[in-house]
């Protein structure tokens, strides 16, 4: 499986001074969360192909992201998420899973995406029940929406989402096509991709339910502590089961 992170954000909703540091680089268990992360990943997909998408401070990041593939959006301060995706548009000739860098999983959670049967999914939990998030709605077990502002939904999306390869091309084809054209707004978002997804026939989104499962998107000072907080039960809990 080829996998594709995307850590190249400056996350200024962390504080100027956390800032500084790169969210991937935040210590969590005892080593940095991009580390964890490519040791999670490792470990369940010995073969893995993961390419990593960097920006600020890159030069910071790159000896922890030792033999993966290395792209670079330089223009990571005046745009966001969908231009690093564009950057990265060559992973997407083949099926691959899209991880946000700043997402901690417990190692056990970890090793069930990588062994995930769906050929296509969007991980989110359901137990998130916040009308600010980025929400999906699921309908006979397929993902059939993914925005803002839209009522009801079934949980936060987690920033984790699988791609077969007919999925992958049309993601990639969609974006460029956006970038193409031109006046593109700075902090655009993914969504429009989503839609296309979810609007092909051909293509079937699963929904993946984190609930109840230890996990956290780091976007805040205050989120560091509850990504600690989740490493640590779930070590506990694996030292009480040897």
């Amino acid at each position: 499986m080829r996998y594709l992170i995307l850590l190249a954000g400056m996350g200024k909703r962390m504080g100027r001074e956390q800032a500084r540091t790169p969210k991937c680089l935040i210590d969590v268990g005892g080593e940095p969360l991009i580390a964890r992360l490519l040791r999670q990943i490792r470990s369940a997909d010995p073969r893995a192909d993961i390419h990593v998408v960097l920006g600020y401070r890159a030069d910071a990041i790159r000896p922890w992201v030792q033999g993966c593939r290395v792209v670079v959006n330089p223009f990571f301060d005046i745009t966001g998420i969908t231009a690093s995706l564009w950057f990265a548009r060559a992973a997407f000739d083949e099926a691959l899973t899209v991880i946000h860098g700043d997402v901690v999983l417990s190692d056990d959670l970890a090793a069930d995406v990588v062994a995930a049967a769906a050929t296509s999914f969007v991980a989110f939990d359901s137990s998130v029940l916040d009308p600010a998030e980025i929400n999906i709605a699921v309908a006979a077990g397929r993902v059939v929406r993914f925005g803002v502002n839209f009522a009801p939904y079934a949980g936060a999306y987690t920033g984790l989402l699988r791609l077969s390869a007919p999925a992958a091309r049309l993601f990639a084809d969609t974006i460029d096509r956006r970038i193409v054209r031109g006046f593109n707004e700075p902090r655009t978002y993914y969504f429009f991709a989503m839609r296309a997804l979810i609007d092909d026939p051909r293509i079937e989104l699963a929904p993946f339910d984190f609930a109840g499962r230890r996990w956290k998107e780091i976007d805040r000072v205050d989120d560091i502590g509850v990504a600690r907080q989740v490493v640590d039960h779930a070590q506990r809990e694996a030292v009480d089961v040897e």
